[in-house]
């Protein structure tokens, strides 16, 4: 067996692991709510150690992102699928972020993604906390830097950074807290995206214009 083909097997456990967490985690959740779910309690569910979930999350509210890193990929492999000559267009980039938060909000309202199940958790947690915990905070910001270097590599002209990364900042801002204000979840995609597009007004003109 080569050195690539152990590899492949390695992180194919990982990600069925990963997988394993999330489903036990969710299943808990949504029967028992966050707080009385414990680590101890997720990692049996899941047939594995203690410690071996802190080698996937780092707390348990951590799960309730489960969804980030791979909606991020996504998003950013959509910056591969603008038209020939969008990198040059006007607005900073204004299409890069909205190709961007098309494909967030997609993902999101697609339910075979899984990404609403736990909305309302998310939302219970941040107002009881008022605020997210900083594991989250950290994932939140790791997220938004990896979206925002993939825009500069698409976008390359510095002088529409400062603005193309304001622009993606209120969008995903204003996803966040729509997120968390709407009660019913049948409404909480089209909120979202009304949410998105508000934010982006503005941002979309010509500077030169």
């Amino acid at each position: 067996m080569t050195a690539d083909e152990r590899g492949g097997i390695r992180e194919r456990k990982r990600a069925a692991t990963r997988n394993a967490v999330v489903i036990a985690a969710t299943r808990l959740f949504l029967e028992r709510g966050v707080s009385g779910t414990s680590v101890d309690d997720i990692a049996a569910a899941a047939g594995i150690a203690r410690r071996t979930f802190f080698l996937h999350f780092p707390a348990k509210e951590d799960v309730l992102f489960h969804y980030l890193e791979g909606h991020v990929r996504r998003a950013v492999a959509a910056l591969d699928d603008l038209p020939e000559g969008a990198a040059g267009g006007a607005g900073h980039g204004a299409a890069g972020v909205r190709a961007v938060m098309a494909v967030l909000v997609d993902l999101f309202e697609d339910p075979r993604a899984r990404t609403d199940e736990l909305a309302a958790l998310r939302a219970e947690l941040v107002t009881a906390a008022r605020g997210l915990p900083p594991s989250l905070v950290v994932r939140l910001q790791r997220a938004q830097s990896e979206l925002v270097d993939a825009l500069r590599g698409k976008f390359p002209d510095p002088a529409g950074w400062p603005v193309m990364s304001a622009h993606l900042g209120a969008c995903m801002g204003a996803a966040a807290a729509a997120a968390v204000a709407v009660e019913r979840p049948e409404q909480r995609a089209a909120a979202i995206r009304d949410a998105v597009d508000r934010a982006s007004t503005g941002f979309e003109r010509d500077p030169g214009a």
